[in-house]
């Protein structure tokens, strides 16, 4: 008697060993989930003109039990990597997109367009692709978090800025040179032009006429202006679940084209720490 007591007490510190990781992961409340209509009318979005809104379809959503009380059972699976203002790593997903007739017809709606407004979400279209396409991308998108993102942006709303380098950073000696200087700090994209990793950088492309933007026609003609894209406030600790997965650039061959996202997203879900 007294052996199997011992036997099942060693089986019971063995099982609350293997939980005791689970129960210190406060930070799941961090996991993205669609919100609910009622919030979404709070915050300025009409939820009807949502389109492509997150459903409970793998492999892009899952049903959940949800963390709070203006979130929906639907928890995002999909998740794509981004660079913040200062060039950091962080990791997001789309809950869907809106036009301009999106937001509710009230002061909600007037405060959470201009909030869209302020927030940029800077995409990098092949250079021989759809200049406003988010199908062809050379590099990972860039966040702009710097206007009180997670205080001020309650259902992540970004506005949609389209990336392209001009004629003049291939055609004129002062182009070639800082092209050259961005690649080799940054790397290569897909379509072999450097890639853009802060806002520093970009900027100065912008001063020296390298670069130019571009958004799509508000007449909707051209697709959806803004996106609802929450972003992970705390990956660490549970921020990112071990079923997500993530959506990368790749090269040619397969392989990751800025593989210190895939490093550090394997590492937040399996060990709930970033990368070493």
């Amino acid at each position: 008697m007294l052996k199997k007591t011992s036997l099942m007490a060693l089986a019971m510190a063995a099982l609350f060993a293997f939980a005791a990781p689970m129960t210190v992961r406060a930070d799941i409340e961090d996991r993205l989930y669609d919100f609910t209509d009622e919030f979404y009318r709070q915050n300025g979005v009409d939820p009807t003109k949502i389109v492509g809104r997150r459903q409970a379809v793998a492999p892009l959503g899952t049903i959940d039990y949800p963390q709070f009380p203006y979130q929906r059972n639907v928890r995002a699976l999909l998740t794509l990597p981004a660079y913040n203002h200062s060039g950091n790593p962080v990791y997001w997903t789309v809950m869907g997109e809106l036009f301009n007739d999106g937001f509710t017809k009230d002061e909600a709606g007037q405060r959470a367009r201009q909030t869209a407004d302020n927030m940029i979400e800077y995409v990098f279209p092949t250079k021989d692709g759809n200049p406003v396409g988010l199908g062809n991308l050379r590099q990972s998108v860039m966040l702009d978090m710097r206007n009180g993102y997670f205080s001020n942006n309650p259902l992540g709303l970004w506005v949609h800025v389209w990336v392209s380098y001009t004629e003049r950073a291939f055609n004129t000696s002062e182009g070639r040179k800082t092209l050259e200087d961005l690649r080799k700090r940054n790397g290569t994209a897909t379509d072999g032009t450097p890639i853009i990793k802060t806002l520093s950088e970009l900027d100065n492309l912008f001063s020296k006429g390298l670069a130019a933007k571009r958004l799509r026609n508000p007449d909707g003609s051209e697709g959806a202006v803004y996106s609802i894209c929450p972003v992970v406030k705390d990956p660490t600790d549970g921020g990112i679940a071990a079923d997500q997965f993530l959506a990368y650039m790749r090269k040619p061959d397969g392989t990751p084209l800025e593989p210190f996202f895939v490093r550090n997203f394997d590492a937040l879900r399996f060990t709930g720490e970033w990368a070493k």
